[in-house]
């Protein structure tokens, strides 16, 4: 081994090294933090439709998605250091840029090309701590675990953040997105890879593979997630204006509750072990139940104390959602088809995401309206999975 490879190894137990490879996971879950100023938006864009304003939040998972399908091709050409660094300026960049627009079409198309930064290391930010840890079983278990809290801290750091810039105008929300070029300048200056981890493996997605190595279920598990999304989104464009609308608070109100709903999520997906040993598949419609708690709370809230404990309640419901999906993922996939599996799967959520406002504009246009057809949804889920999982137990 090379004294520079040596270097680098020893680099990876370094502080600065672990913060700055953790800090590129904050954005993955930042790109609907803007929705606390879709209100003020409806106002400065009288004549674009709301739908359209509230497709600002979530049209950046289409750019998502294409980042995702043009990972591959990058790793083949580009080191994963590289391709993060130009994404992170991407994110910078066209996150910040609405700053200075007033064009609903360029704003639009800045927000894909968010989406798409994100997408392009997304993939990374999940493989590198795998590939960089691997002698470590209890360093990669710490790191893992610490990548993911970095999601939700993220969403909640953006969030708070976002509760002085909206009072300022709806331009300066965009503001939140500048915190990626500090990112960048600290993984460029403290993070240093090992050569082991610049030739990516070929992962592009084929018919081949997707016949050869997709369980049946994971087809099911991707709708079910599509769903779950199109459903669940609805809170983050919905839940600003049904507050602003019944006057139970501003703007900064609804990041505050958007704060709080994913700092919930963090201790919550800590438990999921722990609750997964104890009530095995019942977790799952557990945590649907609690969405569905939590929707129906929000949508019929009249009070501001009401609203706070449903977003609690969902908090901790979707905290566990996706940690059962994940594991439910690597129960009936191969091993050589987990990676791919879980693409397919993240594809679905971003196409959910993306699609939610259009979907529920086709329920109901109102806020609570369509909040409550996410507490029907849930609780039609809710009974689905109860009984599913009360057949394969007395059945089995």
């Amino acid at each position: 081994m090379t004294d520079k490879n040596m270097k680098s190894n020893t680099n990876i137990h370094r502080l600065p090294f672990k913060l700055s490879l953790l800090a590129i996971s904050l954005f993955i879950m930042m790109s609907a933090v803007i929705s606390p100023a879709l209100p003020l938006m409806m106002h400065a864009f009288p004549t674009i439709s709301h739908v359209k304003i509230e497709l600002l939040t979530t049209i950046p998972n289409l750019g998502m998605i294409f980042g995702l399908l043009i990972s591959p091709f990058l790793n083949r050409k580009w080191s994963p250091k590289r391709i993060i660094l130009i994404s992170l300026l991407i994110v910078g960049v066209m996150g910040t840029l609405p700053v200075i627009l007033n064009n609903y079409l360029l704003i639009l198309i800045s927000r894909i090309f968010l989406g798409i930064g994100i997408g392009s290391y997304n993939s990374l930010a999940v493989s590198l701590i795998p590939q960089l840890y691997t002698g470590n079983q209890h360093e990669l278990n710490r790191m893992i675990g610490f990548q993911n809290i970095m999601n939700n801290l993220g969403y909640v750091v953006g969030s708070l953040a976002i509760c002085y810039l909206v009072t300022l105008s709806w331009h300066a929300v965009f503001l939140v997105y500048i915190i990626a070029i500090p990112v960048l300048l600290a993984f460029k200056i403290w993070v240093q890879l090992p050569k082991s981890t610049r030739k990516a493996k070929d992962n592009s997605i084929s018919m081949h593979n997707l016949t050869k190595f997709v369980h049946p279920v994971i087809i099911w598990i991707s709708i079910m997630v599509l769903l779950i999304y199109i459903f669940y989104m609805a809170l983050a464009y919905k839940l600003p204006t049904l507050i602003v609308d019944a006057g139970l608070g501003s703007e900064s109100t609804a990041s505050l509750l958007l704060a709080l709903l994913a700092a919930i999520g963090i201790p919550i997906s800590a438990a999921f072990d722990w609750l997964e040993q104890r009530l095995h598949q019942f977790v799952f419609p557990l945590c649907l139940a609690f969405n569905a708690g939590g929707f129906f709370l929000v949508s019929t809230a009249h009070h501001f104390w009401i609203l706070v404990i449903g977003c609690i309640i969902l908090g901790s419901g979707f905290g566990l959602v996706m940690p059962f999906i994940f594991k439910w993922i690597d129960n009936v996939s191969t091993k050589n088809a987990v990676n791919f599996s879980t693409t397919i799967v993240l594809i679905m959520m971003d196409i959910g995401c993306t699609i939610s406002p259009l979907v529920i504009a086709l329920i109901d246009h109102t806020a609570r309206g369509a909040l409550f057809s996410s507490a029907i949804f849930f609780t039609l889920l809710t009974i689905y999975g109860l009984i599913k999982n009360l057949k394969h137990t007395f059945i089995k």
